[in-house]
């Protein structure tokens, strides 16, 4: 097989469409991208989060006498606000102090680094202070369970339009489960992760039921040098790979540039 080059202004449109941007949107804009592109599903893994910093940065705002909105910035550049509900009434020099406190010892770190330092650190605070510290730390650890890894899925319908699935609703039916059901789907793609660059399954190669009359061509992506996740496209077992591949690998390079920029 040899890979076509894509053209100039489909390079374009890509580098166009995902440039440096809410991360959130650049993982459903690839999605839609690859499945534009290919006129097959495309389908993007969410950047893994286990293990990594619980918030890049954070800032607090007296919101009332006893609710204070906590501001926080994730990993990936997320912006979450979340309201917390305090026992004691705060200043807002008080929250800034407390805001300049975690910044300084606590951005970047794990949750796992952070609970090994917490309560040595947090002797020295009173105990006001200590408790709305905490609270942070357990909210923006919420925030990053509930962006925790997904698979966003597009364009699916356009495999009702190719001749070589339509005619077994069967199979079609199975398909469309998965992708409701995206377990199986993610456990694939997460194997994608371990490979260097485009890695192609064909039919039953996938060892997933509902892929065996489809084809499922994956690259994974970064950030900073990292492998975060993964892109793909699922469509007929008879494709154009030598134009498939390239798109999918141009994809992932240029999510992982523009997730690194951020």
């Amino acid at each position: 097989m040899v890979v076509k080059t894509l053209e100039s202004y489909e390079v374009n449109h890509l580098e166009n469409q995902l440039h440096p941007d809410n991360p959130s949107r650049l993982i459903n804009v690839a999605s839609q991208l690859l499945s534009e592109l290919t006129r097959f599903a495309g389908v993007v893994i969410t950047p893994k989060r286990s293990g990594s910093a619980v918030f890049r940065h954070i800032e607090f705002m007296m919101l009332s006498e006893k609710r204070v909105l906590l501001i926080l910035v994730t990993p990936e550049g997320d912006v979450q606000n979340r309201i917390i509900f305090t026992e004691a009434s705060f200043s807002q020099t008080d929250l800034i102090e407390a805001s300049n406190f975690l910044n300084l010892h606590y951005a970047g770190c794990t949750l796992e680094e952070i609970r090994s330092r917490l309560q040595s650190e947090l002797k020295q605070l009173r105990h006001e202070m200590m408790l709305l510290m905490n609270a942070a730390i357990d909210v923006s650890n919420e925030v990053i369970k509930e962006n925790s890894e997904a698979v966003v899925v597009a364009g699916e319908h356009k495999l009702l339009d190719v001749k070589d699935l339509s005619g077994n609703l069967s199979n079609l039916k199975q398909l469309f489960e998965l992708f409701e059901r995206k377990t199986k789907l993610l456990q694939l793609m997460d194997l994608s992760r371990q490979a260097h660059g485009v890695k192609v399954f064909i039919g039953g190669e996938s060892n997933v039921t509902a892929l065996d009359e489809v084809s499922v061509i994956t690259a994974p992506y970064e950030i900073e040098g990292t492998i975060v996740g993964t892109v793909g496209v699922i469509g007929p077992r008879r494709m154009a790979y030598e134009r498939v591949i390239p798109i999918v690998d141009i994809t992932a390079r240029l999510l992982s540039s523009s997730l690194s920029q951020h």
